[in-house]
């Protein structure tokens, strides 16, 4: 049975479908946002995308940079405080090549809603903090996933003959 699910492409939600094919690539965070810095690296690592610590041993260079963070007010109780917020991390990223050419960009977001209690400011902070750790992370795996995207589909492209 398990071997019948493994061919037929079966994979547990949340596991990584991409490996990079263990192209090297040296991973440049132009932010300074440290705790997503943390999280990607530690993504980079759950992937086993080769990320090397020197530029002239990879083959390609993936560019973080430009993260803003957001916190929006979407609505207001009727004392006039804070109801509802959206929390929201955006981020730049590039894939450059050997000669720095420019392969692949995108900009992500990701957010989250956050119903807040004025009555309950302790259990409205710990929430909070939960509910940007979440985000943080989810942005992070995100991130880890698009450069596993970009490096298997640089790899197959790679292996293609010339025509």
């Amino acid at each position: 049975m398990v071997c019948t699910l493994a061919g037929c492409g079966f994979q547990l939600r949340g596991s990584p479908a991409l490996s990079g094919n263990g192209e090297a690539v040296y991973v440049i965070q132009e932010h300074s946002d440290n705790p997503l810095r943390r999280r990607i690296s530690q993504q980079i690592e759950i992937y086993n995308l080769n990320a090397v610590t020197e530029a002239s041993r990879a083959r390609y260079q993936f560019v973080i940079s430009d993260v803003e963070r957001t916190d929006t007010v979407l609505s207001l109780d009727s004392d006039a405080r804070t109801a509802e917020r959206r929390l929201l991390i955006e981020a730049d990223l590039q894939l450059l090549g050997e000669e720095r050419q420019l392969l692949q960009n995108q900009r992500i977001r990701e957010q989250r809603i956050l119903f807040t209690d004025p009555d309950n400011p302790v259990g409205d902070s710990i929430e909070s903090q939960l509910v940007i750790n979440e985000l943080e992370d989810a942005t992070a795996q995100r991130i880890a996933l698009q450069l596993a995207r970009w490096l298997d589909r640089a790899h197959e492209t790679a292996r293609r003959p010339a025509q």
